[in-house]
């Protein structure tokens, strides 16, 4: 069978990136292996324009938020779903000087609630010092986005359920063939398991393991996500996404009474209504040395490609970054520098 693209894994970079390619008219299979603790099916989802330690715009928000919107909204459609929630963030401030530079900020900042005399409370939560609105931030439904376009990848006879081992794969100059299946190009979009491919085991990610609680809190506000050393995340019917421990040693998939611990510390220093703990998930984020995705061809097989490295805001860097390089493979514009795998061309072994 002949295609144009092999795409492997469908997380939110390889769901996203094979959406790109069909919707440029393109032939598309999606080869996954059913691996549904992936960082994407576990993950909160929750995008932010705001980065908290400085209180400063995120990286590329200007083009970033635009096409997270456009995107998630077609997708919607395509899908009859509603997955994506546009939600404030209430930022709780820890002390009067965060208050303050919250204040000197917020008047330059398009995402940035102003504030006044009056400060915003919720009663439900400790917060002294008051605190202020993210605007433009939400949060993506990742689970159920994800399993919705699985569905439809079924239907149209897109999906194959299996593994790629590397050797069973034969390229040649003009393409790539597997298991009687014969493409153009294959792109890579494994998550975490990037690194383990041979093809890019050379790029230098640096994988995060994330812990997350889902509680059940029925007389906690619900309007807002709230952030204080945690984020705390509405999900509907009084339950709430807790989250997230970073962790750089243990990268097993593996749920950790450390990892619970360290929320549940958090949690219980702003809590001041009761509430009972549901779940507890854990999925390791594909995340780079650089915190920049890792997006090209390999600098040796032309027909092997990588969409990787999206790390903890993938829900909000995928949309932009599948468009541009869907635009890179099929109209041949130059991808941006600070993306491009070529970055770290003085790594590969054969260079």
């Amino acid at each position: 069978m002949k295609t144009d693209y092999i795409v492997v894994g469908q997380g939110i970079a390889g769901s996203l990136m094979a959406e790109a390619l069909i919707a440029r008219g393109k032939q598309v299979i999606v080869v996954d292996n059913n691996h549904y603790q992936s960082s994407s099916q576990v993950a909160a989802g929750l995008y932010n324009p705001i980065v908290f330690k400085r209180f400063v715009e995120s990286w590329m928000t200007e083009k970033l938020l635009p096409a997270l919107n456009l995107y998630y909204s077609k997708l919607e459609v395509k899908l009859n779903t509603t997955v994506h929630h546009k939600k404030n963030i209430f930022k709780i401030f820890a002390s009067d000087d965060e208050l303050k530079l919250w204040k000197s900020k917020s008047s330059t900042s398009a995402y940035m609630s102003e504030i006044g005399t009056e400060q915003l409370k919720i009663e439900a939560i400790e917060n002294e010092y008051g605190g202020g609105l993210v605007k433009e931030s939400g949060f993506l439904d990742l689970s159920g986005l994800l399993n919705l376009y699985r569905d439809y990848l079924k239907k149209n006879n897109i999906l194959v359920s299996d593994f790629i081992d590397n050797a069973d794969l034969n390229l040649t100059q003009n393409g790539v063939s597997w298991k009687g299946y014969e493409a153009n190009k294959i792109i890579f979009c494994e998550g975490s398991s990037g690194m383990e491919n041979g093809f890019f085991s050379w790029l230098p990610f640096k994988l995060t393991k994330g812990e997350l609680l889902i509680i059940k809190a029925p007389l906690l506000e619900s309007k807002y996500v709230i952030n204080k050393g945690v984020f705390i995340l509405p999900i509907g019917n009084d339950m709430f996404k807790v989250g997230a421990t970073y962790e750089w040693q243990d990268l097993s998939q593996e749920t950790t009474e450390k990892g619970k611990t360290e929320l549940l510390d958090k949690l219980n220093k702003i809590m001041k209504v009761p509430y009972e703990i549901v779940s507890h998930l854990a999925g390791v984020r594909p995340t780079v040395s650089d915190r920049r995705p890792l997006i090209g061809l390999h600098p040796e097989f032309k027909n092997v490609a990588i969409f990787n490295g999206l790390g903890t805001k993938g829900v909000m860097i995928a949309p932009y970054f599948a468009e541009h390089f869907a635009e890179h493979l099929e109209n041949n514009i130059i991808l941006n520098p600070e993306v491009d795998i070529k970055r770290y061309l003085k790594h590969y072994p054969q260079a």
